[in-house]
């Protein structure tokens, strides 16, 4: 037998080995495990063959150098501490009890090993056997294990893990906690059905069953998960087989979402499309009131008015006059029937379109015709400042013209974009030389300078008045 492969017994003594000390020696050496075998001084008397393996040299290499020598040099001063007390109570252990040691190669690399130390006594003097076992793979298994539970604790949906047989949770994440507010030891002692109201045993072994044939990978559905205070949660749940043995899971992954935030959104997007309908229908029947039924009755009424200077019988002549009052009635009826539905009905209040559309309405009257409206951009989203100065303004020019233009038209155009801009034209009489020093004119400058905007009055080339008035959107410093 080569030196190197000496059992304990040729080391010490010089002797042959026996046959049975060969076994002896080859069982020893085809340990998975590195065995050094020291004196009470640390000096290494024999090493296995996977001991030299472990530290990158010859097992003769290893003899007669001291234990030391296999530690990292950071070590070795408290590790002969650590000798010293072994010796006076030499037991089976393991050494360095919860903590992280390490072995040092030939190479001076380092590598995370467990020590088991064995004292053995004989002809008065102790040798102590140390069995050393490379945990790199465990450690590094351990810590991979480690980043998925933290990657799993991070996410907000719940991940748990149950037992097919029991049904009982076996892993929960952190998510899981938050979720339903149990802690995670409390969760450990639960089934599914513990935490889902809406399901009993027999309906969650039906859902399990066709994961259970494999005839699918995975199911999702939606249900409530019951908080500890007692509070429902929807949530949506998908279940994956897992651990398949003989074809069938041993475990069942449950990975579940709360959707309050969605359900939450889908209803008010669903609030918004109904809204939009309804908006969509009321502008409909507004212009269509507006576009067709009111100039109908305009028509009707002109027909009558005719009729009526051409009869002489005063009680006829009466009753046609009746009937147009009558008709501009209805006529006022309807518009205000049409500025409601441009309000929506309900809500905070009306939007700045309705509130310009009320205020042509109320200037009719006094216009003695209906001006043209053209919008151009989103009127409605103007600054309440901005509102506040135009409405009263639109009133303002609406009732000089009617007072003064003797106009038999007049197109209102408000539009929206970095400026908000009110332009009203008529085709009445045009400025006049000396226009009369009123109020009407200065209030609608001032409302312009409050803010940071100009008003303009000009003649048409074709006759009649143009204002305009505009004021910036951003009223921002």
């Amino acid at each position: 037998m080569p030196d190197d492969e000496h059992d304990v017994t040729a080391v010490e003594d010089g002797h042959s080995p026996t046959v049975g000390d060969q076994v002896a020696w080859a069982i020893v050496d085809a340990a998975p495990d590195g065995i050094v075998v020291a004196d009470e001084g640390g000096t290494i008397l024999v090493a296995n063959q996977k001991a030299a393996e472990l530290f990158g040299c010859g097992r003769t290499e290893l003899m007669g150098r001291s234990i030391d020598d296999l530690l990292p040099d950071r070590f070795r001063q408290v590790h002969r501490a650590h000798r010293t007390r072994y010796r006076v109570e030499p037991r089976k252990r393991a050494m360095g009890i919860g903590q992280t040691l390490f072995g040092r190669r030939e190479d001076g690399t380092e590598f995370p090993v467990e020590v088991s130390l064995s004292p053995m006594s004989g002809d008065g003097t102790l040798r102590i056997i140390a069995v050393v076992r490379d945990v790199s793979d465990r450690l590094e298994l351990e810590a991979d294990r480690r980043r998925i539970a933290e990657t799993l604790d991070a996410t907000r949906d719940a991940v748990l893990i149950l037992d097919a047989e029991t049904l009982r949770f076996v892993y929960v994440n952190q998510g899981a906690v938050d979720q339903v507010g149990y802690t995670a030891d409390e969760l450990l002692t639960m089934t599914m059905l513990h935490i889902t109201p809406e399901f009993d045993e027999a309906r969650l072994r039906d859902l399990l069953d066709p994961l259970d044939r494999g005839e699918v990978s995975s199911v999702m559905f939606t249900t409530t998960h019951r908080r500890r205070d007692g509070s429902d949660v929807p949530v949506e749940i998908i279940l994956q087989a897992a651990d398949l043995a003989d074809g069938r899971p041993r475990s069942y992954v449950k990975i579940v979402r709360d959707i309050s935030a969605r359900l939450e959104r889908e209803a008010r997007l669903r609030d918004a499309e109904e809204g939009l309908r309804v908006m969509e229908d009321r502008d409909r029947i507004a212009r269509d009131l507006h576009d067709v039924v009111i100039q109908r009755l305009f028509a009707v009424g002109l027909a009558v008015q005719g009729v009526q200077v051409r009869n002489p019988e005063a009680e006829t002549s009466q009753r046609l006059a009746d009937v147009v009052d009558e008709l501009d009635e209805t006529i006022r009826e309807i518009r205000s029937v049409i500025f409601s539905l441009q309000r929506g009905g309900t809500g905070p209040g009306p939007g700045l379109r309705a509130e310009i559309a009320r205020v042509i309405a109320d200037e009719t009257e006094v216009l003695g015709f209906e001006p043209r409206v053209h919008f151009e951009g989103v009127i409605d989203t103007a600054p309440a400042e901005v509102r506040e100065e135009l409405l009263p303004t639109l009133r303002e020019v609406l009732s000089n013209v009617g007072r003064h233009a003797r106009a038999s038209s007049a197109l209102v155009t408000v539009t929206a974009g970095d400026r908000m801009t009110l332009r009203v034209e008529d085709d009445g009489i045009g400025i006049p030389d000396q226009p009369a020093a009123g109020n009407g004119t200065r209030n609608m400058h001032e409302r312009a300078d409050r803010l940071g905007g100009r008003c303009a009055i000009s003649m048409n080339p074709d006759g009649g008045t143009t204002i305009e008035w505009s004021v910036p959107m951003s009223l921002e410093g």
